[in-house]
């Protein structure tokens, strides 16, 4: 079983064994990274935020940041199905009932159990706060009806965390634990052929009478989704920063290698002219600042101050601005090699993208942010 002790160094090493050699082949082919996740189980990882009492390791919010943005600095693909999985199973340890967590944690501690995240719908776009999704009452069980529109990890995670409107409590929400292979769930045909994040293999998920246990499935108590998904948003928002950070961290090292070693007939290489070094010098200030600003988000929430929720939300659309600057003066520096796709400049880029539009999207988060400062809204 692995510790929290030099997380850092353990992922960088799983990270050069199991998703270096599959990068390349995870995007072109846009396959789920099973390589990378088996590692993770196999290792211990998918129980970082799971207590020790259930065999996990016991992280907070920066030991999460800290695994997301090593993961992704070998593959933004893999990193976000590992946060997406960090956020679920942080919800669980923190919501569930003493009954849920001796059934779901230990599993997710060994490897046994993988969750992603069923919230986005097309009737609420990016405010997956608002669910259309339905549940109805059916003696002592639950049947949830409805469609998820982007699923992350579908059909490759073991569960999925799902937001609906609660049918006891006006105006409630509630999640639910629905094992994936659910045989009232449908999949819809088709393979996912994102412009980026292509390993991600997203896919709708249709929720065809879908008939639940409440004491299994039900996380937590009725009504309480709204409480839950505070806690899930800020995983998720600090999550998705330190994914965004790896991306950029990527890009950085890629192009700054490529300067040192790009020579020219004359001898000197491209790293020796002064412009570049200027360039250089923006793209390693741009890395810094995002991965700070999201280690000092997860600070705060761990440490429960009262301006986290502020530090959260700036600290996603800070990487967002930032990881779209990099990777186009990546792209820049980078020159023919970079469009040939004879370096992964240009697969950074396709990743990067996706930052503006991943709920909560960027000017979702602003609103948000903007709330927050001024108390309003």
């Amino acid at each position: 079983m692995p510790t929290l002790q030099n997380l850092e160094e353990k992922i960088q090493k799983l990270g050069e064994q199991f998703i270096l050699p599959y990068t390349k082949e995870i995007d072109q082919e846009a396959r789920f990274p099973k390589e990378a996740y088996e590692a993770l189980k196999q290792q211990g990882f998918m129980g970082l935020l799971v207590p020790k009492e259930y065999g996990g390791l016991q992280g907070g919010n920066l030991d999460h940041v800290e695994a997301c943005y090593n993961l992704a600095r070998f593959n933004a693909s893999t990193a976000l199905c590992y946060m997406m999985h960090n956020v679920a199973t942080a919800c669980v340890s923190h919501y569930g009932t003493a009954h849920q967590k001796s059934l779901y944690l230990p599993k997710i501690a060994k490897g046994e159990a993988t969750f992603a995240l069923a919230y986005s719908e097309s009737g609420s776009g990016t405010h997956f706060v608002n669910p259309d999704i339905t549940e109805s009452q059916k003696g002592e069980k639950r049947i949830l009806e409805g469609r998820k529109s982007f699923v992350t990890s579908a059909q490759q995670a073991n569960y999925y965390l799902t937001y609906t409107n609660s049918c006891k409590l006006q105006g409630k929400k509630n999640n639910w634990i629905v094992p994936s292979n659910h045989p009232s769930l449908t999949h819809e045909e088709g393979v996912w052929n994102g412009f980026g994040m292509r390993g991600n293999v997203s896919k709708p998920v249709q929720y065809k009478q879908v008939e639940l246990e409440v004491a299994d499935c039900l996380l937590g108590s009725e009504g309480d989704g709204e409480n839950q998904i505070n806690l899930v948003a800020m995983y998720f928002v600090t999550g998705l920063g330190a994914v965004y950070s790896g991306v950029g961290m990527a890009a950085y090292e890629c192009v700054l290698q490529h300067c040192l070693t790009r020579k020219y007939s004359d001898g000197k290489d491209l790293a020796d002219n002064e412009l570049v070094r200027i360039h250089l010098a923006e793209l390693y200030t741009k890395t810094q600042s995002q991965i700070a600003l999201v280690r000092e988000a997860a600070r705060a929430f761990d440490s429960g101050a009262s301006d986290a929720p502020m530090k959260v939300f700036a600290c996603r659309i800070n990487a967002t601005h930032l990881v779209m600057e990099i990777c186009e003066l990546a792209m820049r520096l980078g020159g023919g090699k970079a469009y040939s796709k004879h370096l992964p400049l240009e697969q950074y880029l396709r990743d990067a993208m996706a930052s503006q539009v991943m709920a909560p999207s960027l000017d979702v988060l602003k609103i948000w942010l903007g709330n927050a400062i001024t108390n309003k809204g």
